[in-house]
């Protein structure tokens, strides 16, 4: 089965407006990958999922090929990208789990969307915008509380900065 043009092109924009949406909320905390990382990761991933399930038919009737095979890879491929967001602050705080787990989702959109799986596009943006505000929504009802660290900066023993452990 060959795509269309159109066909090709609705797959790549509900690819971008995916990654748009998921990677608004990294923007608006201000962390490291934010819209642009995250469309141009869906895009990708849509992209390379389209040559790959319908772009090699030609090598499919002659050779046995698994299509989903480059799929695949960009689940792998992308932990390196995503690995490029984490670090350890000196104070022993893990930092970019969640921009990280984020730009993984990104590539899963992709090749939902250049699957044609629209539906699932749509869901996922859903859960993954209620999962980045689950935490908060706990903590208001008081069901759950983050503990505040402090830690000298200056040798007097004087706070300089406090901040919250939220597990990001």
């Amino acid at each position: 089965m060959e795509l269309s043009y159109l066909d090709t092109t609705i797959r790549l924009v509900v690819a971008m407006l995916a990654g748009a949406i998921i990677g608004y909320e990294r923007t608006k905390k201000r962390k490291p990958a934010g819209i642009r990382t995250h469309a141009l990761v869906c895009i990708a991933s849509a992209s390379l999922t389209i040559i790959s399930a319908y772009g090699v038919q030609d090598f499919v009737e002659t050779r046995s090929m698994d299509p989903l095979r480059l799929a695949s890879q960009i689940v792998s491929g992308i932990g390196f990208l995503g690995a490029g967001v984490i670090w350890k602050e000196s104070h022993g705080d893990i930092r970019g789990l969640t921009t990280a787990t984020n730009i993984w989702a990104a590539a899963g959109l992709g090749i939902a969307a250049g699957l044609g799986h629209f539906y699932l596009v749509f869901l996922t943006i859903v859960l993954l915008r209620i999962a980045l505000k689950i935490a908060y929504i706990l903590e208001k009802l008081g069901l759950i509380t983050y503990e505040t660290t402090c830690n000298p900066h200056n040798g007097d023993d004087k706070i300089d900065e406090c901040k919250v452990n939220n597990g990001d």
